[in-house]
Parts: structure tokens; C-alpha cells; sequence
């Protein structure tokens, strides 16, 4: 990219940023997700000023605009996992305090949406590696993977002797 291309850039950059953030600012709950929002949709402008298409500020709404809503999906399907989680731990045995189903919630909430799957398909709906490869339209390797990589996770968040019952599931 030439010094004259990087300028034009920057041009467009500068003419358009404080109406792209005030756009999302007018459609977002704080300024700092509009400012995200901002950033992340001349991210997509540079990506798309390098492979030689033009940036409008139409497109740049457009952007911006899929941009807001994939956030608001985003947000909508933690929502539901997190309700989703909480009436599970709820439903669990006795065995565990509210403290302890709060902290495993919380944990699991710190995993991908695979690693969160793989988990819970594994310990509350008692598949083996094979069916959670299946549901996860991955091989058995990679399944084992992923639930590997999601008990070590939560043995760093919970400790241990908390998380001792999760590393024998999913041998079936």
C-alpha cells in the first residue's frame, strides 16, 4: 500500500469516524460499546480499502449496522445460556451449595460455546465422546479435545478438588 493510498484511507477515516460512533452511540447502551462498534467497522473499511473497493459512508452504516447486531445477538444467546445455566445448576442434586453451583455457572460461562457444550453434554446429558462429536460436527479427536481443554479451564477457575468429578465423563 502506497503512502497515497494510507492517506486517502486516513481521509476517509477522519471525514467519517465521528459519524460512524455517534450512528452507534444512537443505538448501543454505552459509548464505549459505540466506540467498539466504530473501531471494529473501520476495521472492516481498511480490510476492504486494501482489496481495492471504495469506502462510502452508506457502506460504512451498513457495517456498522451488522456490526450492532451481532452484538445484540451475541448478548441475546448469553442471555439464554446464562438463564439456561442457572435453571440447570438449580435443578442439580442437593449435593451442592449455592455457592459452589453459582461459582460452576460462572465458570462455564468463561468457556467458548463449544468447550461450554462439550461439558454439558458430557456431564448432564451423559454422552460419550463419539455422540458429543456428532452434536458438535467434529471428529472424536477433536471432541476429546475440546473437553480437554474445557476441564483444564475449569480446574483453573474452580480448583481441583471442585471440578475432581469432571475427568472421567465422556468415556462411553
Amino acid at each position: 500500500m502506497t503512502r497515497q493510498q494510507t492517506a486517502v484511507f486516513e481521509h476517509v477515516f477522519h471525514a467519517n469516524y465521528v459519524l460512524v460512533r455517534r450512528y452507534a452511540e444512537r443505538r448501543v447502551p454505552s459509548a464505549a460499546l459505540a466506540e467498539d462498534i466504530a473501531a471494529e467497522t473501520f476495521t472492516a473499511a481498511w480490510v476492504r480499502y486494501q482489496q481495492g473497493d471504495s469506502i462510502e459512508l452508506p457502506w460504512l452504516y451498513r457495517v456498522a449496522s451488522n456490526k450492532i447486531n451481532d452484538h445484540f445477538r451475541s448478548a441475546e444467546r448469553k442471555r439464554a445460556v446464562e438463564e439456561t445455566l442457572e435453571r440447570v445448576l438449580s435443578e442439580q442434586e442437593e449435593g451442592a451449595d449455592t455457592l459452589e453451583k453459582i461459582a460452576l455457572g460462572r465458570s462455564l460461562l468463561k468457556l467458548t460455546d463449544r468447550e461450554r457444550e462439550a461439558i454439558l453434554l458430557t456431564y448432564w446429558e451423559g454422552l460419550g465422546a463419539a455422540e458429543v462429536a456428532v452434536a458438535l460436527s467434529c471428529s472424536v479427536a477433536s471432541a476429546w479435545a475440546i473437553l480437554s481443554r474445557a476441564r483444564k479451564k475449569l480446574r483453573a477457575l474452580l480448583g481441583e478438588p471442585f471440578v475432581a468429578g469432571l475427568t472421567d465423563g465422556g468415556r462411553k
